[in-house]
C-alpha cells in the first residue's frame, strides 16, 4: 500500500468529517448572526414603541387632567365667580399614578379639605362625580342626596342653573333630595314626599 493510500485510508475520511462539523458550525453562526441581527431590530422597535407609548400616556394624563380641572371650574364657576378654580395633577408615587386634586385662587394652591367653606367643597365633589361618570359607560343618570346643603342660601340659586348646564352639556339626568326651593325650581320636575301615617305620599309639584 502506498503512502498516498494510507493517508487515504486513514486521514482523509477524519478529514471530510471535520469538514462536515465545520460547515455545520458555520451554518449555525450564520443562523445565529441572523437571530441575532432579528433581536437587535425587535428590541430598536421596543424601544420606538415604548417611546410612543409613553407619548401616549402623558397625552392621556394631560387629557385627563384638563378634563377634570376645566369639568370641576366650570361647576364652581358656574355658582359663584369668587369659588376658586380647581386643579388636577397627576404624578407617579411609588411606581403608581396618583392624582393629587387642589383649588387655585390668585395663583396659590390648596387642598380643598384644608380651605374654608363647605359650599366649594359641595359643588367640587358634585362635579368629581359627574366627571368620574363621564369617563365610563354609564346610564346616564345619576342619583344624589343633599350634594348642595353646605352652599350658602344666597348661591343655592345659582347651583340650580350650574345642574342645568351640566345636565345639558354632558346629556346627563340628575335625580336629586333636596330642601332648598331655589335649587328645586331649576328642575324639569318636583315630587313632593311626605310621611303620612306609616306610608310616604309622593305628589307632583
Amino acid at each position: 500500500m502506498s503512502l498516498r493510500d494510507d493517508f487515504y485510508d486513514r486521514i482523509f475520511p477524519d478529514f471530510k468529517e471535520k469538514m462536515i462539523e465545520l460547515k455545520n458550525v458555520n451554518t449555525t453562526i450564520a443562523d445565529l448572526q441572523t437571530d441575532i441581527k432579528d433581536w437587535e431590530e425587535m428590541i430598536e422597535s421596543g424601544k420606538k414603541a415604548q417611546i410612543i407609548f409613553q407619548e401616549i400616556a402623558q397625552q392621556t394624563q394631560k387629557n385627563l387632567e384638563d378634563h377634570i380641572s376645566n369639568l370641576v371650574s366650570l361647576a364652581l364657576k358656574a355658582v359663584s365667580p369668587d369659588f376658586p378654580n380647581f386643579i388636577c395633577e397627576m404624578t407617579v408615587r411609588r411606581n403608581q399614578l396618583e392624582c393629587d386634586l387642589f383649588f387655585e385662587k390668585k395663583g396659590n394652591k390648596v387642598h380643598p379639605l384644608n380651605s374654608s367653606g363647605g359650599g366649594p367643597k359641595d359643588v367640587a365633589s358634585f362635579a368629581l362625580l359627574v366627571s368620574y361618570w363621564s369617563m365610563g359607560t354609564n346610564r346616564a343618570c345619576l342619583v344624589l342626596d343633599e350634594p348642595f346643603r353646605n352652599v350658602s342660601p344666597d348661591l343655592q340659586g345659582n347651583v340650580g342653573d350650574m345642574l342645568r348646564l351640566i345636565s345639558d352639556k354632558l346629556n346627563l339626568q340628575l335625580i336629586i333630595v333636596s330642601h332648598a326651593d331655589t335649587v328645586n325650581e331649576s328642575s324639569d320636575k318636583q315630587f313632593l314626599v311626605e310621611l303620612e301615617g306609616e306610608r310616604s305620599e309622593v305628589s307632583v309639584i
